[in-house]
């Protein structure tokens, strides 16, 4: 079975965008892992898995979830705390700890051999993308990215189909012919929204329970399992 299904002679298939964090690098545990860190820090109790999970997805609106209620009045400096001491743990963090999803490397190199572009598509700030990248950039893959896709590049964030529209404009590519991987509920939410081909992966976010109630075209352990589809 092949993903780049063929129709009239025309693959239905042209690019594959992939969402950047738990997809492409096992970026998760550390994200835990720094917010013990970061709230330790800052003077704030330790937060529920659930917590830092939500705040994986939306990000910094999702800090006051972690504040007592009697720190509130306190809330926009503790919010703003946190977020500076996040900024000053990250470069760490992805210098020295994180590494790409096993199997990333063989499917990238493939992907390049077989000349289909390839985006991605984060919900991570323009400047930490670059950071973000240095898993790909230390094996020589970051060169292989077509078009990457930062927050600030769409008018709305996933699971809005935004920000993989303007993705797949980039690519050059209509988004029914684009795939879209991604490790979390909003991305298969955004990939169907966007009307593209949508994988979920377990390696990020959510479990298979999770994944499966948005309904994706599959769902596989990593991005690795992709590989026989291509070839």
């Amino acid at each position: 079975m092949s993903i780049i299904v063929m129709k009239d002679g025309v693959p239905t298939i042209k690019s594959v965008i992939f969402d950047l964090d738990g997809t492409l690098i096992d970026s998760v545990p550390g994200y835990y892992h720094l917010m013990d860190s970061i709230l330790e820090v800052v003077g704030l109790p330790p937060a529920p898995k659930s917590a830092v999970t939500k705040f994986m997805l939306q990000g910094r609106d999702a800090i006051v979830d972690m504040i007592p209620a009697e720190m509130h009045d306190r809330k926009k400096e503790l919010i703003e705390k946190c977020i500076t001491e996040g900024r000053k743990m990250l470069q760490n963090m992805f210098r020295n700890q994180v590494d790409l999803i096993p199997g990333v490397g063989r499917l990238f190199k493939l992907m390049i051999r077989l000349k289909i572009p390839i985006g991605v598509v984060s919900s991570t700030h323009r400047f930490n993308i670059d950071l973000k990248l240095i898993p790909l950039a230390r094996r020589g893959l970051k060169e292989a990215l077509a078009a990457v896709i930062a927050i600030e590049d769409a008018p709305k964030k996933k699971p809005f189909p935004d920000p993989l529209m303007v993705c797949a404009s980039q690519l050059g590519v209509p988004p029914q012919r684009c795939l879209y991987v991604g490790d979390s509920r909003i991305d298969i939410q955004a990939g169907k929204a966007a009307g593209m081909l949508t994988i979920g992966v377990l390696t990020g976010l959510d479990d298979r329970d999770t994944l499966m109630r948005e309904t994706p075209m599959m769902i596989l352990d990593s991005v690795a399992d992709l590989l026989p589809f291509f070839a």
